[in-house]
């Protein structure tokens, strides 16, 4: 491994073509969740309204100290993002940051055709690799990794919330967020930690403020009282049974999350579409049984607004999150910053829904928290 670095301190600016590279805290640290105690929370409940906190902690430990030498000496021309399941979810939100932000190509891809892919990563040779991994040990990604660098890749970044695991040894710079590190099978505070870590790192290639990251924790706690009520609400009406998840650039990887929290916890029937596209068919889906859930993006709040009153007009439960919606994520926040407030009401969702249904949002059926595999296509059970 390269190098470990970690994220606020001095910053100097770069432009575009010559950027930082950060990594995030050296701390082991976590905070521990409560558990099954005398609260009566679950892990997965814990740990969600534990995000202030854990913010909090990752923000502190931010500091920028040496990573800009990696960056400028890859001078990459693209970046190719990867993760499986909820890391692919957050790559694609990364990967839509840094074309937004930092005007590079970015293209998010599963791990798992990374590594099984039969024909060349366009461009590798001129390209870093931002690979994801909550564990760091998931197999299908240190896999992509490795084919990644045998294809003559310009250099791997890692983000993960374990800064000893074999993918951060395998990285070239780690970006950790061992604050975000849970006991729950489905990923919350791992993942939100994570994508903060993500949006800091694009911040810090564009050379905005990353002082200004210190207002997240307080909206997040913000966002976690005003959401619990109207989203529980939601959840718990019986007469829905399936959820529409939209979003638009990088708030569609977020909207695929909040889809895929959902089937996790709560075995719900919920697919996630880029907003616009829900018209071209999965409209046909819309009445009284369906719910539409809507990320509004601050650019684009008149035609996104549009689609979700046009899935009103048809009796479908509607709940909008971001720019003047039903839960306000400030539009004065920087685009850079927004993506993982977005998540939260997401996350409140999966869990009251799982609640309705009886069912234990720390045992999703069939699933284990690592991917682990003897050979690519044969899962090693644990």
């Amino acid at each position: 491994m390269l190098g470990e670095v970690s994220l606020i301190d001095e910053f100097t600016s770069a432009d575009h073509g010559a950027a930082l590279t950060v990594s995030l805290c050296n701390a082991h640290q976590r905070t521990s969740p409560t558990g099954n105690g005398a609260d009566g929370m679950n892990h997965t409940e814990t740990e969600i309204f534990s995000q202030p906190d854990v913010w909090q902690q990752t923000i502190d430990e931010l500091s920028v100290v040496a990573a800009a030498e990696f960056w400028n000496a890859a001078q990459p021309e693209s970046i190719l993002t990867t993760g499986c399941g909820s890391t692919y979810y957050l790559a694609l939100t990364l990967a839509a940051l840094i074309r937004d932000e930092l005007g590079i190509p970015g293209r998010a891809v599963a791990a798992s055709e990374v590594a099984l892919g039969s024909r060349p990563i366009p461009q590798a040779e001129h390209s870093l690799m931002v690979a994801i991994s909550r564990s760091g040990t998931t197999s299908e990604t240190l896999a992509a990794v490795d084919r990644f660098r045998e294809l003559g890749g310009r250099g791997v970044i890692t983000v993960t919330n374990d800064l000893d695991s074999t993918l951060a040894e395998a990285a070239d710079i780690v970006v950790a967020a061992p604050a975000g590190r849970e006991e729950s099978v489905a990923q919350t505070r791992s993942f939100s930690s994570m994508l903060l870590t993500a949006q800091a790192l694009v911040g810090a290639l564009a050379g905005y403020d990353l002082s200004q990251l210190s207002v997240l924790p307080d909206l997040a706690s913000a966002l976690l009282a005003d959401a619990t009520e109207p989203v529980r609400t939601l959840a718990h009406d019986v007469g829905i049974d399936r959820f529409f998840f939209l979003g638009s650039d990088p708030l569609f990887g977020v909207a695929s999350e909040g889809m895929l929290k959902l089937k996790e916890m709560s075995l719900t029937n919920s697919e996630a579409f880029h907003t616009l596209e829900f018209r071209h068919g999965p409209m046909s889906m819309a009445d009284r049984s369906a719910a539409i859930v809507a990320l509004i993006s601050a650019d684009r709040v008149a035609a996104e607004m549009a689609v979700v009153a046009d899935a009103g007009k048809y009796d479908a439960a509607t709940l909008t999150i971001g720019a003047a919606a039903d839960l306000v994520v400030d539009a004065e926040i920087p685009s850079w910053m927004r993506p993982v407030l977005h998540l939260i009401p997401l996350q409140i969702l999966a869990l009251e829904r799982a609640k309705a249904k009886g069912l234990n949002p720390d045992l999703p059926r069939n699933l284990v928290a690592v991917v682990e595999l003897d050979r690519l296509g044969e899962v090693a059970h644990q």
